[in-house]
């Protein structure tokens, strides 16, 4: 008799948002891989269609959604829609971001509050019906080493906090046997870092900054959110996991 494959997510239910490139796409492939049935979320449909034909290829269920989660209504919306589509849900990744910019106004501020902070929030507690329903229910936000390294940019604070509800969080839902975890992933190449990655004061002293001496690839995630969403992490909650090569030195 062939023992079960801890690491299965066959016909496991997951939403993921900012789907459509870098880390969302990474993780979307690697669930797709492992038998997950998919909602896929963005802001817009750009780059869904590409992704869904890839995760398609893999034999998976997929739906792909429009939202632009900075919006008040659109992360319950979306959650609501994603369960409708799959029948409800197992897995729910908060992982859409946006790291911005030097000279934001008081809206971009605000942008970056509601999309890198209140949408994961609104999203997991409209979840939170759907995953009481599930037999192996989980939240996985995607954090990043900036929470705490700090800064007086708006990003590594607002990801300070959701690594912070994410714990608390964790004590709250536990006893409903919801898990609830997080990723801070460091230096990852994406088309967000593209152009800090290649930068010379990064790469010229990558060693001494990371121990693995190397910059992240999007699979290095991936791989640990699919150990985070299967049976193999059943006894792993309020965690925020570095996967970051090592990181010695801050800026």
């Amino acid at each position: 008799m062939t023992a079960p494959n801890p690491f299965s997510l066959d016909g496991r239910r997951a939403l993921i948002t900012g789907a459509s490139r870098g880390i969302g796409r990474g993780i979307a492939e690697a669930y797709a891989r492992a038998g997950a049935r998919l909602a896929l979320a963005a802001r817009t449909t750009a780059g869904l269609s590409e992704v869904a034909d890839s995760v398609a290829q893999c034999g998976a269920e997929v739906h792909t959604f429009a939202a632009d989660l900075a919006d008040a209504e659109a992360p319950t919306l979306l959650v609501e829609r994603a369960a409708k589509a799959l029948g409800g849900l197992d897995i729910v990744v908060n992982n859409a971001a946006d790291a911005g910019h030097d000279g934001l106004t008081l809206d971009g501020y605000r942008r970056l509050l509601h999309l890198n902070l209140r949408a994961p929030v609104l999203i997991t507690q409209a979840a939170r019906p759907y995953l009481l329903e599930s037999q192996a229910p989980v939240v996985i936000n995607v954090s990043s080493v900036s929470a705490r390294l700090g800064g007086a940019e708006p990003y590594g604070p607002l990801k300070a906090a959701l690594s912070s509800y994410t714990v608390g969080l964790a004590r709250e839902w536990g006893k409903d046997g919801i898990r609830v975890v997080a990723i801070a992933p460091g230096v990852i190449e994406t088309d967000m870092t593209a152009g800090y990655t290649d930068a010379d004061w990064w790469t010229g002293n990558l060693a001494e900054r990371v121990a693995l001496g190397r910059n992240g690839q999007v699979d290095d995630i991936a791989g640990v959110a699919r150990f985070l969403a299967s049976d193999a992490a059943a006894y792993i909650t309020g965690a925020v996991i570095p996967v970051d090569g090592g990181w010695v030195h801050q800026f």
